[in-house]
């Protein structure tokens, strides 16, 4: 009996194989040969453009600007290392005697967004 089972299970597994290839062979068949062109889709792309330029040009847009009338300067070291930060009005004076004289003697790097940066190289 178990001679009979063994070869029932070779049978099916054989059965099985060969029908698997066949479907495969009639799929590959059936996609060979001439294939049919596909429409072409043909978009305005103009007047997409100018459409989604008239819904932006009727979004109105309002921006606030605020002005600071407060500059930051800020001074460091050799070692990068900041020394002094002084807050003043743009077209202020700097009032402490020390902070003017560490200015006096600090070279300009840069500014930005109301803060300006100097570094003493000494």
């Amino acid at each position: 009996m178990k001679k009979q089972f063994t070869t029932q299970r070779k049978w099916s597994a054989i059965v099985a194989l060969t029908l698997a290839v066949v479907v495969t062979f009639m799929a590959a068949i059936k996609s060979f040969g001439t294939t049919n062109a596909e429409e072409l889709i043909v978009y305005d792309i103009k007047g997409s453009l100018e459409r989604a330029y008239e819904e932006v040009i009727e979004d109105k847009y309002e921006f606030e600007v605020v002005e600071s009338n407060i500059e930051t300067i800020k001074i460091f070291d050799k070692n990068d290392r900041l020394i002094l930060s002084i807050v003043k009005e743009i077209d202020g004076a700097i009032e402490d005697e020390k902070a003017q004289i560490l200015l006096n003697r600090a070279d300009y790097l840069s500014s930005f967004a109301g803060t300006s940066i100097y570094k003493i190289e000494e």
